[in-house]
C-alpha cells in the first residue's frame, strides 16, 4: 500500500501560553551523586540565594560537617548559602537525620530551617546553632519577622501543648476513622495548629484552629505588624469562620477512599495568638486547597492552592475567570487559583490559573508592585514548562512567564529566585555556575535567578519529542535523550528568526520558532552516547548542554498536539481517524510519528521524504500492538524524522472509541499503553 502524506502532523505551532521572555542571571545544580530535593528558597539584600532541602548523597557539596554529614541510608536536611552571582557556594551544611521543610530568614541574616517538628536557628555563618526547638507536632509551613519570631503551622491531635489566652485552646470535638486490613480505628480530629516563637525559641503562642472534621494548615505569612495570615483545607462543616467573611458555609465533603477533601480557608490571628481577626471559607463543591501564601507591604495576602470546584469563586475582572481543569478523580489538581485578601479580608481579586490537565500551585511570592509570581501556568498541557507565571497586580492579566519551576524567592528589585528540581540532564546550567554538571541519581536540586526587566537572555529550558512531548522514554523514565532524526521541541528563552541549534557542531534543520519554542530535528549524523546541544539565537550563545543518545525515542502525533489520547491517524480512504470515524479490524491505517532513530536507505538532514520508492525504514525495524506493519519509513512529502507506520488491524481487535495503540521501534515503544488510541469498529 503507497504511504499516504499526514500534513497536519508537523503543524506544531505554538504550544506554551505565551511569550517567556526572561533573562537568566544564573542557572546551577546544586547536588551530589544520589538524590536531592528542595524544599525552599530565601534571599538576602545583597542577592544570596539560601537553599533548605534533603539529600542522601554522601559527597554533597558541604563546607562543614559540624551538624552532620548525608549517607545513602540516612538523608539530612542540607541548608547552602549561594553567591549573588550564582557561581560560588559560600556555606553548606547538613543538620542530621532530618528533612528540609523550609527557610527564612531575619533583618540581621539569621538562618531559619523547618526539618518537620522543629525550627532551627542559625547563626548568618552557619556555624553555630543559636537553638532548636522541638513543636510538638509536625509542620508543614513557617515565616519570620524582622524581628526574628517565628511563625509555625501544621496540623496536630491530642496532647499538643496550647498556651494562655490562645484563640482555641482544646482540639475541637470530632471523631475520625481510619481502616487497616478488616480492622477501623477510630480517634479524635486532628485540627490545625498555629504557633509563634520568639527570638530566643521560647514558645509566644501556641494555638489550636479548627473543627470537628480534619484540618491541615499549609502556610503562613506574617504582615508587619505581627499578624499572622494562614492557609490549608479543612474538612469541618463547624470551621471558625468571622463575621463579613467570603465564605461562611462550608462546602461539602469529598471522600476518595481513606481520603478526606473539603474546602481551603485562609485565617488572620493577631500577635497575641489569642483573637481571630479573620477566617473564610475558600472554595466550592469540589476539593479545594491553600499550599501557599505570601504578604506584601500593605497587608494584602496572597493565596494559592488547589481546585477542582468548577464554581469556585472567581471574581469578574479576573485573568481567568472559567475553570479550565479536566481532572475527574478527586483531588487538589485541577486548576490552580490565587486570591488576593486585603488587609481587612475583603478579596481583592480571585482567579483561576489553569489548563484542561492537571495543575496546583504550591509556591508564592510577591514583589514590590504587587505582582504575584506563582508556580501556575494556564497552559493547554502540562508537559509545556511554563511553570512560573506573574499575575498582575489587579489580578486581570499574566504580564510575565518563564520556563523555570520551583519554590520562589523575591529580592526588593523584583529578581525571582527559584530552587527545583531535575532529573538527569534535563536542566542546563548557565556559564559560570557553581555547580555546571549533574551529580548524579534521579534527582538534583537546581537554583535559578531570573529578571524580567532586563533584555531577555538566551536559554534552553527543555528538550522535548515533538510528538508525545515528553523527554526520552517513559520506559526508561527518567533518562533524558534523543535519537539521531527525532523531531524535538525546545522550549527557552529569546529565540528568534535568527536561532541555530546544534547538535555535536552539525545544524539541526529549524521547522518552526517563536520566542520561547523551537521546532528542530536531531541531526542523524548525531552517534552518542551523549550529544552536546548549542544554542545560537539573539546574538547570544547558550551551552552547550549535554543529553544521552538512544537508537530510537518513539513517540505518536496526536490530534489535539499534546501526545496524548486520539492518535494522528488516517484510515484506508484516506479520511481522519476520529471517534465518529472509526476504522473497520482488517483495513489498513495510517500512523505518524518521530524518533525512529536511523534510516537505511539513509536520510540527509532537511530532506522531504520520498514519493517513490525506495522508502528510507528505521534500521531497527517496527511492530505494532494491535496489527501487521505493512510499511514503515519515511513519510513521503515531510520532512525527514516524520515516519509514517501503515498497519493492518487485526480482526480480533476489540472495537471501541479509545483503543490503545502502541508503535515498537526495535525494543522501544511510542509511549505506556493507553497514552495513545485510536477509534476502531
Amino acid at each position: 500500500m503507497r504511504p499516504f502524506g499526514y500534513l497536519f502532523v508537523l503543524a506544531a505551532g505554538a504550544l506554551a501560553a505565551g511569550p517567556a521572555a526572561f533573562h537568566v542571571n544564573y542557572a546551577t545544580y546544586l547536588g551530589g551523586g544520589l538524590d536531592e530535593q528542595a524544599a525552599g528558597i530565601a534571599v538576602d539584600s545583597a542577592g544570596n540565594a539560601y537553599v533548605v532541602g534533603t539529600t542522601s548523597s554522601p559527597d554533597f557539596p558541604l563546607t562543614s560537617t559540624a551538624f552532620g554529614a548525608p549517607s545513602k541510608d540516612n538523608a539530612c536536611a542540607f541548608v547552602a548559602k549561594i553567591s549573588a552571582t550564582g557561581g560560588a557556594l559560600v556555606w553548606s551544611i547538613c543538620l542530621a537525620n532530618s528533612t528540609g521543610a523550609a527557610i527564612a530568614l531575619d533583618a540581621s541574616g539569621n538562618v531559619y530551617v523547618l526539618t518537620g517538628a522543629t525550627i532551627t536557628k542559625l547563626t548568618p555563618a552557619a556555624d553555630k546553632i543559636v537553638y532548636s526547638k522541638s513543636l510538638g507536632a509536625l509542620a508543614a509551613g513557617m515565616a519570620v519577622d524582622a524581628a526574628g519570631n517565628v511563625y509555625a503551622v501544621g496540623s496536630a491531635g491530642e496532647g499538643f501543648a496550647t498556651t494562655a489566652g490562645a484563640y482555641q485552646p482544646a482540639l475541637a470535638p470530632g471523631t475520625c476513622s481510619a481502616t487497616f486490613g478488616v480492622h477501623t480505628s477510630q480517634f479524635p480530629c486532628s485540627d490545625a495548629f498555629v504557633m509563634k516563637l520568639s527570638q530566643n525559641g521560647s514558645v509566644a503562642y501556641a494555638t489550636y484552629l479548627g473543627g470537628s472534621g480534619p484540618d491541615q494548615a499549609r502556610a503562613v505569612a506574617v504582615d508587619s505588624q505581627g499578624n499572622a495570615w494562614i492557609t490549608g483545607d479543612t474538612v469541618s462543616p463547624n470551621f471558625p469562620i468571622t463575621r463579613g467573611a467570603l465564605g461562611s458555609t462550608f462546602h461539602g465533603e469529598v471522600d476518595l477512599g481513606p481520603l478526606q477533601y473539603g474546602d481551603a480557608f485562609v485565617a488572620k490571628l493577631d500577635p497575641t495568638g489569642g483573637r481571630l481577626l479573620y477566617s473564610t471559607y475558600l472554595g466550592g463543591s469540589a476539593p479545594d486547597a491553600g499550599f501557599a501564601i505570601a504578604v506584601d507591604n500593605a497587608g494584602a495576602a496572597y493565596v494559592a492552592g488547589g481546585t477542582q470546584s468548577t464554581d469556585f469563586p472567581a471574581t469578574a475582572a479576573a485573568f481567568q475567570r472559567v475553570y479550565g481543569g479536566g481532572n475527574p478523580i478527586p483531588s487538589f489538581a485541577g486548576d490552580a487559583f490565587v486570591v488576593k485578601f486585603n488587609a481587612s479580608g475583603l478579596v481583592v481579586y480571585s482567579t483561576f490559573v489553569g489548563g484542561p490537565q492537571n495543575e496546583s500551585a504550591t509556591a508564592i511570592a510577591v514583589d514590590p508592585q504587587g505582582n504575584a509570581y506563582v508556580n501556575a501556568y494556564p497552559n493547554t498541557s502540562t508537559q509545556t514548562p511554563i511553570t512560573l507565571s506573574v499575575l498582575s497586580a489587579d489580578g486581570s492579566a499574566i504580564v510575565n512567564s518563564a520556563t523555570v519551576s520551583g519554590w520562589i524567592s523575591i529580592d526588593s528589585q523584583g529578581s525571582a529566585y527559584l530552587a527545583g528540581g531535575t532529573r538527569g540532564y534535563l536542566f542546563f546550567p548557565s556559564a559560570g555556575a557553581f555547580q555546571s554538571k549533574f551529580g548524579g541519581g534521579t534527582y538534583d536540586a537546581t537554583v535559578v535567578k531570573i529578571d524580567f526587566a532586563r533584555p531577555p537572555s538566551a536559554w534552553i529550558a527543555n528538550v522535548v519529542n515533538a510528538a508525545g512531548l515528553r523527554s526520552g522514554t517513559p520506559q526508561n523514565y527518567p533518562v533524558f535523550d534523543v535519537s539521531p532524526g527525532e523531531i524535538v521541541t525546545i522550549f527557552g528563552s529569546a529565540f528568534d528568526a535568527g536561532t541555530r541549534v546544534l547538535f555535536d557542531g552539525i545544524s539541526a534543520p529549524i521547522l518552526f520558532v517563536q520566542s520561547d519554542q523551537i521546532n528542530a530535528v536531531v541531526p542523524f549524523g548525531v552517534k552518542g552516547p551523549t550529544t552536546a546541544i548549542t544554542l545560537q539565537a539573539s546574538g547570544q550563545i547558550f551551552g552547550p548542554g549535554t543529553m544521552d543518545v538512544f537508537d530510537a525515542v518513539p513517540a505518536l502525533f496526536t490530534v489535539n498536539g499534546t501526545g496524548r489520547g486520539q492518535a494522528a491517524i488516517l484510515n484506508q480512504d484516506g479520511t481522519i481517524n476520529s471517534t465518529t470515524n472509526p476504522a473497520a479490524r482488517g483495513s489498513v491505517i495510517s500512523v505518524f510519528m518521530t524518533g525512529a532513530g536511523r534510516m537505511t536507505p539513509p536520510q540527509q538532514d532537511g530532506s522531504l521524504g520520498p514519493d517513490s520508492p525506495p522508502f528510507p525504514a528505521p534500521v531497527l525495524g517496527a511492530g505494532c500492538s494491535i496489527g501487521q506493519v505493512l510499511y514503515a519509513g519515511a513519510a513521503p512529502g515531510l520532512v525527514a524524522g516524520a515516519i509514517q507506520v501503515n498497519v493492518r488491524i487485526a480482526e480480533n481487535v476489540s472495537p471501541g472509541d479509545r483503543v490503545p495503540i502502541v508503535v515498537y521501534i526495535g525494543n522501544y515503544a511510542s509511549g505506556l499503553q493507553g497514552d495513545t488510541t485510536v477509534a476502531v469498529r
